[in-house]
């Protein structure tokens, strides 16, 4: 045996492994020794030759079915849509994004109303406050209200005082 591996084609491999199959293991090993090969390689090359069927003495005969004809002259298989599935994902998906925008559009509108309250309740209070101040100012100031009829406005306090020393 040499330290060179030998490179064996695929036809002898089998033509190998053939001879190996039918004989027993002295053959195996007597084969092995022949050719510089281990045992674990003939068994190797017995596998794959059942497995392939590659002989040299063997027709290999392939039926093809119309469509596989037919697909091989287009370059491509052929396409088989399948319309009624392809049409629930399309009105399934359509209808899932329809409801994704208008949940966010009413999303948009609550936030927007509750903003728009929060800024309402806020103003009514401010203005609440500056009614009062107004309120307050004509209270403790002295005014003209009516000057026709000669009605004049005075301080709540001096009113107050006014009426006591009567």
């Amino acid at each position: 045996m040499s330290d060179k591996p030998k490179n064996f084609s695929d036809v002898e491999k089998a033509q190998i492994a053939e001879k190996a199959k039918n004989a027993g293991e002295e053959v195996l090993r007597k084969l092995a020794k022949e050719h510089g090969v281990t045992e674990e390689e003939i068994r190797i090359w017995m596998h794959e030759t059942s497995a392939f069927g590659v002989t040299d003495d063997e027709d290999v005969s392939l039926e093809a079915t119309e469509d596989f004809i037919k697909s091989v002259e287009y370059g491509a298989t052929f396409d088989i849509l399948n319309y009624k599935r392809l049409t629930f994902w399309s009105i399934f998906g359509t209808v899932s994004v329809v409801l994704f925008i208008v949940g966010i559009m009413f999303m948009h509108e609550y936030n927007r109303t509750s903003a728009l309250q929060e800024r309402f309740q806020q103003s009514i209070f401010y203005n609440i406050d500056e009614l009062q101040q107004l309120d307050r100012a004509r209270l403790e100031s002295f005014g003209v209200v009516d000057p026709d009829e000669g009605i004049y406005r005075i301080p709540i306090d001096s009113a107050i005082t006014i009426l006591t020393n009567e």
